[in-house]
């Protein structure tokens, strides 16, 4: 698989929430879920300048007398989500053209969203952001850390794939692929093109037509860049699939392109194909949906992570809107549908880690890695769990006790259920 994710270098995040300034954090806890192996039981994690020194128990990691400790001994710590396609945190997530290849979401995304900090109050750390799925060549994606004043600031790693999409709009399903095909042979078609250009030049240059001292100083097209490296498999392919009946398309172009497939929930008619994946796929926020039957007029629930994890095939969860935004609902919805406990949580971290080529980095716990971690209040599947704590690269970005719009939701309920001081004759 050839990520060829162009990186850059991960930058700490200045923003409006209570940070740590020392380089040393330790962290105790009384489980910590590395997601990288067995988990510890009162453990220790001793951050170093952003990145994770030590875990162990906390009888065999020394705490340097300089650190900042974080006492969570109560309480569960595990690494962020991870988020392998998300269209959120942007002005628009989607072009009034549909082929904009040359486009980056670098462009769109606003720092200042609410999409971010509702990141932050759910745990993730880690951003896979990409243009919409109303498009055809979308733009260029990049990896965010949902906290900084600008994009510079969030950003972990930039042009990370492009974004195609087959989901039929004003036309039809046929229509929709036709159009996607056509913008790839155009492609091609310039490519070859250009290197029959080129291969001329170097002819008549190796003949003598050319001076000796003149080099080919032609440039692929700007705007055609980023498709050209799609097309050369320097750069992946981020594509929709809406549903089973577009699968069949999907795979013939993944025998061409290095594509990673996005999948809408309508699968069950897909399974077979689906089977034969060797990577992991990325499902959109719908996890259940029903089918009527045709005869009996019957409806059947499917889940799309449960379908996946019997045929073998791993995958990645998203966040939407409304309930489906939530970790937990999400990962409910996975275990109350058979999906065990060890493939859900790895749907929010090691997979979607692995599918954006950052699995060094984040994803889970251990030594070297980044440390982006969440401090919860108890178990990460039980659906009374908060996130109390966020920590990005060792820098704290987020406390429940300080967060504003919870404080303003539930204040005056627990203002309601104080005791009352009995009135007096005075008071009537």
């Amino acid at each position: 698989m050839n990520l060829h994710l162009l990186r850059t270098a991960i930058v700490s995040a200045t923003v409006a929430l209570p940070a740590l300034s020392q380089d040393l954090v330790a962290v105790k806890a009384k489980t910590i879920h590395t997601m990288a192996g067995p988990s510890v039981e009162d453990g220790v994690i001793l951050l170093q300048n952003g990145r994770v020194k030590a875990i162990g128990k906390q009888d065999d990691v020394e705490i340097p007398w300089s650190a900042k400790v974080i006492d969570a001994s109560d309480k569960v710590v595990m690494p962020t989500w991870v988020l392998a396609h998300s269209s959120g945190g942007m002005r628009g997530s989607n072009e009034s053209m549909q082929n904009v290849p040359w486009l980056s979401v670098a462009d769109a995304v606003d720092p200042g969203s609410t999409f971010f900090e509702g990141m932050r109050r759910n745990g993730v750390g880690t951003i896979h952001t990409m243009p919409g799925n109303n498009t055809l060549m979308g733009g260029k994606g990049m990896v965010l850390r949902p906290a900084g004043r600008t994009v510079e600031d969030m950003t972990m790693a930039a042009d990370t794939g492009l974004k195609l999409s087959l989901m039929a709009g004003n036309g039809s399903r046929l229509q929709k692929i036709r159009e996607l095909r056509r913008a790839i042979a155009d492609i091609r078609e310039y490519l070859a093109d250009y290197n029959r250009q080129k291969d001329e030049f170097e002819r008549e240059k190796a003949a003598g037509a050319v001076a000796d001292d003149k080099e080919w100083d032609q440039e692929i097209d700007r705007q055609k860049q980023a498709a050209v490296d799609l097309i050369e498999k320097k750069l992946k392919g981020w594509l929709y699939v809406p549903s089973f009946a577009e699968l069949s398309e999907a795979m013939r172009m993944g025998q061409e392109l290095d594509l990673t497939f996005v999948l809408g929930p309508n699968l069950d008619e897909a399974m077979p194909m689906l089977r034969r994946l060797k990577a992991p796929v990325v499902l959109e926020p719908t996890l259940e949906y029903y089918e009527t039957d045709a005869e009996t007029r019957e409806e059947e629930q499917y889940c799309s992570a449960k379908m996946l994890a019997d045929a073998g095939v791993e995958f990645a969860l998203s966040l939407g809107s409304g309930p489906a935004g939530n970790p937990w609902w999400q990962l409910g919805t996975c275990v109350r549908n058979g999906v065990s406990r060890e493939q859900a949580l790895a749907a929010l971290t090691t997979v979607p880690a692995k599918m954006i080529g950052m699995d060094d980095q984040v994803g889970s716990l251990s030594e070297g890695k980044l440390g982006n971690l969440q401090i919860l209040t108890g178990d990460p599947l039980a659906a009374t769990t908060w996130v109390e704590m966020v920590l990005l690269e060792g820098e704290l970005v987020y406390e429940r006790s300080k967060d504003p719009r919870l404080q303003y939701l539930f204040e005056p309920a627990e203002e309601k259920a104080a005791p009352q001081e009995p009135k007096t004759e005075e008071g009537k």
